[in-house]
């Protein structure tokens, strides 16, 4: 390193004297999982978005993270593995699965979807301010009524949120060998916060690389903490997850299913190959509705994908298409 200083006509200029020198360093190889055909396929499902973004894929069969891609407004940033952010309905994924776990609903129990719903004097509403009425479950989490989460939100009691995202690796310490967010849940709380939590606001924050991982799990029946660096190796992986309930997951991936063919996220029906599940997600981020990021988490075969948007809006108009060129990519 060479030292500088101002000369008389304000240009700087080289002193001349050598204060530290290091030879430069063969770097150390490092191997991952990332597949080069998929993270192709990921990066150009980004590029032409401008929002800050991440998409991340992951394997079912066994934990590999296939893609980490990071749209160009994020410069820089590793929003795929260390953004917190609320994760909006995508959470509703984690709800059901307590739900279901408890016997609080079932695919075709009628639970109502009002326009309205009022926890402690505070308001909830729908997307739109929709309604639907008394409708069988599988529509209320094909539609994401946050309303009717709301009102099932006592159901899963105070840790009930907490312990079933735990159960899908949310909040675990991973040894992925890079800096990873794994989650903060929600849990406890006052009656209105717990209302607010069951459909992905409160104060939960999740990555996109921990929603990828949880939808794995819904896929395989069971977490298993994510591989990225295969050499050198990171370290003991987090221990797997309890084997989820198959009562539970089956009536979840269903639900998962009809979010495409019926649901919110329709424009993925026309995807080529294996079926897509999925949930889309609209988060706020502060006191104004208006202002909501955008998510869509799901699977087709053997692919596990979270997508993000910040300041997206609808998952409809940003995280899905983003999602449906992945995909097609993918073909």
């Amino acid at each position: 390193m060479i030292t500088e200083r101002l000369g008389p006509e304000g240009a700087w200029a080289p002193t001349g004297t050598e204060v530290f020198r290091k030879e430069p360093q063969p770097g150390q190889t490092v191997k991952t999982t990332l597949d080069p055909a998929v993270q192709n396929a990921a990066d150009a499902a980004l590029r032409g978005e401008r929002r800050r973004s991440a998409l991340v894929a992951v394997r079912v069969s066994d934990g590999a993270v296939l893609a980490v891609a990071n749209g160009p407004g994020a410069a820089g940033e590793n929003l795929a593995f260390t953004a917190q952010v609320p994760p909006g309905s995508t959470f509703k994924m984690v709800s059901t699965l307590g739900l279901l776990d408890r016997g609080a609903v079932t695919l075709d129990g009628t639970v109502d979807c009002p326009k309205t719903f009022t926890v402690d004097g505070r308001s909830f509403k729908n997307s739109d301010n929709f309604a639907l009425g008394p409708v069988p479950f599988r529509t209320d989490f094909a539609k994401s009524c946050n309303t009717a989460f709301a009102a099932l939100a006592p159901k899963l009691d105070a840790n009930g949120l907490a312990d079933t995202g735990r159960a899908l690796g949310l909040e675990a310490t991973w040894n992925l060998g890079v800096d990873v967010f794994t989650g903060k849940v929600s849990t406890g709380g006052s009656p209105a916060e717990r209302a607010a939590a069951a459909f992905g606001q409160g104060t939960t924050l999740v990555s996109p690389v921990a929603m990828a991982a949880a939808t794995a799990a819904v896929v395989r029946g069971r977490w298993e903490q994510p591989k990225l660096v295969l050499d050198p190796v990171p370290g003991q992986p987090a221990p797997a997850g309890p084997q989820l309930k198959p009562e539970s997951v089956e009536p979840l991936r269903t639900m998962m299913r009809e979010v495409v063919t019926a649901g919110t996220a329709t424009a993925l029906r026309g995807v080529p190959g294996k079926p897509v599940h999925g949930k889309t997600g609209t988060a706020e981020y502060d006191d104004n509705p208006a202002n909501t990021h955008s998510w869509f988490v799901g699977w087709q075969g053997d692919v596990a994908v979270a997508v993000f948007v910040e300041k997206g809006g609808s998952s409809a108009d940003s995280a899905v298409p983003i999602t449906a060129r992945f995909l097609r990519a993918l073909a």
